[in-house]
């Protein structure tokens, strides 16, 4: 049995879930790809010169740059021979996201020629008092276990590490209601990669599995010719399905969140981001956003004001009319 999903993020959440789940899943059997077959050239996926540049889009920044997208890229191509040990396969992704959706339709086109039983996990929504219920639980189960948190500050991380335990859990409790609340409408949760649910709540997805039928395996292959054989730069959810689309897609957006006033360019990213996300459901990262600015620029939509070679230290401003 191998799990099979996209990603560091995701990786990292199911192996710890796979304890609840699968215990007997070692974290080997576990497969990321990294790879985002929503952006670029994908007439052969195998080609490492076409698809460098999308799994690792960070080269050149003097502040990421490093020998570690090497290794990125590496464990990538060696994760795509491994999908032929495969003996039988649960695949994980969210539903409305380009990136996963590709991604099914990849592997599942990679895995259908040998007929072996292929599973699907959907990440989806989930009701929020199920979130309480299972969050609950976990509290529980944690007071009689120790507890660390990670957060993306350096500085904060350094102090929770001589914090007691009780503060600890009192933290890790506040951010899991200020993430429940971001995510929740209606009384619902939305999630749309399986990187961004915590790993305890996975299991609740886990149940809700399907085998996928021959039908619907064979249609998700043809989906992935289809893709190929249109290869336009980008592939995003429109109407509910993963459709071809061109480079500028987001253009629109990206325009309605820079204003005529300079301002950081880092902040027009941000805004991007999270607008896609809402009106869209579109996940994207920052340095396609950033490579759509640097298009917006040479179109005479936007004037870069001060250029950098990130969009940290640029600034820029919307051209009026």
């Amino acid at each position: 049995m191998y799990w099979i999903c996209f990603g560091d993020s995701a990786k990292g959440a199911l192996c710890e879930a796979r304890h609840d789940i699968a215990p007997e899943l070692t974290a080997d059997h576990i497969l990321a790809l990294q790879d985002d077959y929503a952006q670029g050239d994908i007439s052969d996926v195998a080609d490492r010169a076409a698809r460098d540049s999308i799994i690792a889009p960070w080269r050149g920044d003097p502040e990421l740059d490093g020998s570690w997208m090497d290794e990125l890229t590496e464990r990538h191509f060696e994760t795509l021979t491994r999908l032929d040990e495969a003996d039988e396969a649960v695949i994980w992704y969210g539903k409305g996201n380009a990136r996963e959706q590709c991604g099914l339709r990849y592997v599942v086109s990679r895995l259908y020629a040998r007929r072996i039983p292929v599973w699907a996990v959907e990440v989806n929504t989930m009701p929020a008092g199920e979130i309480r219920r299972i969050n609950d639980q976990t509290r529980a189960h944690r007071n009689t276990a120790a507890v660390s948190v990670i957060t993306d500050s350096r500085a904060v991380n350094f102090l929770l590490r001589f914090a007691p335990q009780a503060l600890l859990r009192r933290y890790a409790a506040r951010v899991e209601r200020r993430q429940i609340k971001a995510q929740t409408v209606g009384g619902t949760a939305y999630f749309s990669t399986v990187g961004e649910v915590s790993p305890n709540l996975l299991p609740y997805f886990y149940q809700r599995r399907r085998r996928l039928a021959e039908t619907e395996q064979a249609q998700l292959t043809a989906d992935w010719a289809r893709l190929q054989g249109e290869n336009l730069p980008l592939r995003a959810m429109a109407d509910g399905e993963v459709q071809s689309v061109p480079a500028d897609f987001y253009d629109a957006v990206i325009l309605s969140g820079i204003t005529e006033e300079e301002m950081p360019a880092a902040l027009a990213v941000g805004r991007a981001i999270g607008e896609l996300d809402r009106k869209t459901g579109n996940r994207v990262g920052d340095m396609l956003v950033f490579s759509r600015i640097r298009a917006l620029a040479q179109a005479g939509k936007i004037q870069i004001v001060r250029d950098a070679p990130t969009y940290r230290g640029m600034t820029l401003r919307k051209i009026r009319g």
